[in-house]
């Protein structure tokens, strides 16, 4: 072969004798060891002797040919690029993944989001309980905050399978590539026989996700409302600086902010080191050098003098006055009560 145009035809043909490919001194020899009927593994050795193969040099792994479809996986230097019509373009990386998430699949839909479709003793296990009880307390709130100023609503928390496949061997990687559909339902059904448990619990942490979603939603009064809204008004907009107006402790004060900061989730307020700096050194004169912002202190948000966000029209006393309130209402909430 003078070049790499021939060596399609070489796979195809089946031909076990080496294929060599010769530029002047430069030689690249490719030779196919038959892993069974199906698969060929291809290695390659480069010489600059001109001689086809050398004892001592080393052979290189360069792909997989699959018999049945006529493609290379997991192909590499020198055929990379080369055999561009037989090139599957998945590696081994490629082809476990596929393969994890097309198990992850089969068990998610079984399961359909249902505890009923389980049968699992865990749920009589105090250990249970524990878990749960951290998971409410810990991570809950933070993960139905998250997904609420991401858009996320109750019908998106669903089960996901934690499959993980620990290791892909080269055995298992060719039954998945030769028997697709039996691989996976294996693999699923050992899964399944095994961590019925740890699918238990997702589903009731997912019930805990969604109660305190309903919750934030069924709250218009939330502050993650005005969050959101500030959120998705600066990501909408393209701006990289917007125009913000605050009131905080009853004064006034406009400045130029960095709009990725008011554009993604965040915890706490918004810090004015993200201000121009002549704004920063004005915010910390007016209201202290530690002082932030919060979402709830947002008026109004422009950019090139488009209203991108508004809040709704407060003068400070009444913002302070509402703020009172809602204070007072959450205490009622929590079951406080006042007396004199």
């Amino acid at each position: 072969m003078k070049d790499y145009s021939e060596l399609s035809k070489w796979l195809q043909d089946d031909i076990t004798k080496p294929a060599v490919i010769k530029n002047g001194d430069y030689v690249d020899t490719v030779i196919r060891v038959p892993y069974d009927d199906d698969f060929d593994f291809i290695f390659h050795q480069n010489n600059y002797n001109g001689e086809p193969l050398t004892a001592n040099a080393n052979m290189a792994y360069c792909g997989i040919y699959n018999k049945l479809d006529g493609q290379i996986y997991d192909i590499r230097y020198p055929i990379k690029g080369k055999l561009n019509e037989m090139d599957s373009t998945k590696s081994m990386q490629d082809i476990e993944q596929e393969f994890t998430d097309d198990v992850r699949s089969f068990i998610e839909n079984i399961v359909d989001n249902n505890v009923d479709n389980l049968r699992s003793p865990f749920f009589e296990n105090a250990q249970y309980d524990n878990r749960l009880d951290d998971f409410r307390r810990n991570y809950a709130d933070f993960i139905a905050t998250k997904m609420f100023l991401s858009g996320d609503s109750t019908d998106d928390v669903k089960f996901q399978c934690g499959y993980y496949l620990e290791r892909f061997s080269n055995a298992a990687m060719l039954r998945y590539m030769r028997y697709p559909g039996a691989t996976v339902e294996k693999a699923a059904t050992s899964y399944w026989q095994t961590h019925q448990d740890d699918m238990l619990l997702e589903l009731r942490k997912n019930e805990i996700i969604r109660e305190k979603l309903r919750a934030i939603e069924a709250n218009p009064n939330n502050p993650l409302h005005k969050r959101r809204a500030i959120m998705n008004a600066v990501n909408d907009s393209g701006a990289k600086t917007v125009n913000v107006t605050i009131i905080k402790g009853g004064e006034e004060y406009s400045f130029k902010y960095n709009a990725d900061r008011l554009s993604r989730y965040m915890e706490g307020n918004y810090s004015k080191w993200d201000m121009a700096p002549h704004d920063r050194e004005e915010f910390g004169r007016r209201f202290g050098t530690h002082s932030e912002f919060s979402p709830e202190d947002i008026t109004e948000i422009s950019y090139r003098g488009k209203t991108l966000y508004e809040a709704d029209s407060l003068t400070p006393d009444e913002s302070a006055d509402e703020e009172l309130s809602d204070n007072m209402d959450d205490d009622e909430d929590e079951g406080f009560s006042m007396s004199m």
